[in-house]
């Protein structure tokens, strides 16, 4: 694999001795940044896109990259120590708390003697994989290559219900189109049930009309699980139960804004709710040919039941 070296840190590495470093840039999906360094002091270095303190008492370990000539996916794992009040850093709430889930990685090596802006090999990047820690005194990330991504589907199969991502702009991929900022609603937290985890009491649950109360998502603006969004599994008055457990348990006092989500259903969702259909990312006329195809909520029966009025032999998803 070729890489881009400045002509100044190739001249330094074809020196007998030399005086490099790495450096590890983790980034995550709400933009921060954390930098560590594989080095016995802190250094302050410019990648391009500004500058960030890498700190050396988290340090990393990192495990030998692993890479391929071809499309397989580059890994490794590094171990780190967990950061503690003042020093910035990976804490252990942080990755129980999901926070480093979809971050991206980027491992640099650079000559801490000369760190003029840009003068840098990139190693490798990518997006991280599992984190787990350990003793509660050392996070282990997994590195992924960006080759990952080519692993993942792209192009699209055909299913009858939709494929798009509720409120993702419509020219895209799996574009939508709905415009869901004005269907949040705030509240607070007043109290929660005995999966304090899961049920609570809200002070304003969303309540639309022509809207059922669930599907929705719920999101974190304060307490411990912060930034973070679930599903809901049903909306009872005041009371709302999430379909998943969250990271940490749900305090009262808590706030957080709600809002509907889609059961991607061509005619009573997209249409009927939404009034989306041309950007109805599903293929909802093909035939049922199996049983199981059946139990699909909209499917077209044979009888002319399902998508365009009948019973789609599913009942409600």
């Amino acid at each position: 694999m070729s890489r881009n070296v400045p002509l100044a840190l190739q001249e330094h590495l074809d020196q007998p001795a030399t005086t490099t470093t790495r450096l590890l840039k983790i980034i995550l999906r709400d933009g921060r940044v954390f930098g560590l360094a594989m080095f016995d002091q802190n250094v302050d270095y410019d990648d391009g896109q500004g500058p960030v303190t890498y700190y050396a008492v988290n340090g990393f370990d990192p495990s030998t990259l692993s890479g391929d000539i071809n499309f397989s996916v580059d890994n490794a794992e590094g171990y780190a120590l967990v950061s503690k009040a003042p020093v910035p850093g990976i804490t252990t709430e942080m990755v129980e708390a999901g926070e480093l889930d979809d971050a991206q990685w980027v491992m640099y090596l650079v000559n801490f003697e000369d760190l003029t802006p840009g003068r840098h090999v990139i190693l490798d990047a990518g997006d991280l994989g599992e984190v787990r820690t350990r003793y509660g005194m050392i996070w282990i990330p997994e590195f992924l290559s960006y080759g990952m991504r080519l692993k993942q589907t792209i192009g699209s199969v055909w299913s009858r219900r939709c494929r798009a991502v509720f409120g993702s702009p419509a020219a895209s991929q799996t574009g939508c189109g709905v415009d869901i900022e004005p269907l949040w609603v705030y509240g607070e937290v007043v109290s929660v049930g005995a999966e304090s985890n899961r049920v609570f009491v809200g002070t304003l649950l969303y309540n639309s009309p022509g809207i059922v109360p669930f599907p929705g998502r719920v999101q974190w603006l304060t307490g411990d699980n912060a930034g973070r969004e679930f599903a809901t599994e049903n909306i009872d008055g005041d009371v709302c139960t999430l379909n998943e457990t969250t990271s940490y348990p749900i305090q009262p006092g808590d706030q957080y804004r709600i809002r509907p989500d889609c059961r991607k259903r061509y005619r009573e969702d997209c249409i009927q709710t939404w009034n989306n259909g041309p950007n109805f990312k599903g293929e909802p006329l093909i035939p049922v040919g199996d049983a199981a195809q059946v139990q699909t909520p909209g499917a077209q029966l044979p009888n002319g039941g399902g998508w365009d009025g009948g019973d789609s032999g599913g009942g409600e998803p």
